[in-house]
């Protein structure tokens, strides 16, 4: 019996959406993107590959993903799949702040596999350079 209750707990808590740590608009959706951008990671095996994907996606009043779509593709079938994904893994995502009136929240985000401005070689060659940065500051790691 009391494995039962465990697992109704367990349930509930993972159905219950993550709560706002802010009531305004703006505040909400810097943490939204942060989360989808936390989630952000070069696909491997397609290293090389550039450009940059739109992605819109739709949140219901408890920050659930109700629709999300490719509005500008890299040209790239992975790095597409890959801007979509991250927006899935970023779930589950805090609810909007109570002032917020819309019942569906429809955000967008740029995904851009390029190097930075200035810099030039290709994604392995930007890959090294910070690999080798991080072993100069953190020996061991």
């Amino acid at each position: 019996m009391s494995r039962w209750i465990s697992l109704i707990a367990v349930l509930i808590a993972f159905s219950m959406p993550v709560k706002a740590q802010t009531d305004t608009p703006e505040e909400w959706r810097k943490q939204v993107i942060a989360r989808v951008v936390s989630n952000k990671r070069y696909p491997p095996g397609v290293l090389g590959q550039t450009g940059a994907a739109t992605v819109f996606f739709v949140l219901d009043r408890r920050g659930r993903l109700v629709s999300h779509w490719l509005t500008e593709s890299t040209g790239h079938r992975a790095l597409d799949e890959e801007s979509l994904a991250i927006v899935e893994r970023a779930q589950p995502f805090p609810a909007p702040p109570p002032n917020l009136e819309e019942d569906r929240l429809r955000l967008a985000i740029v995904f851009d596999y390029r190097l930075p401005p200035g810099q030039s070689g290709s994604w392995e060659q930007e890959q090294a350079r910070l690999r080798a940065k991080v072993n100069s500051i953190c020996r061991g790691c």
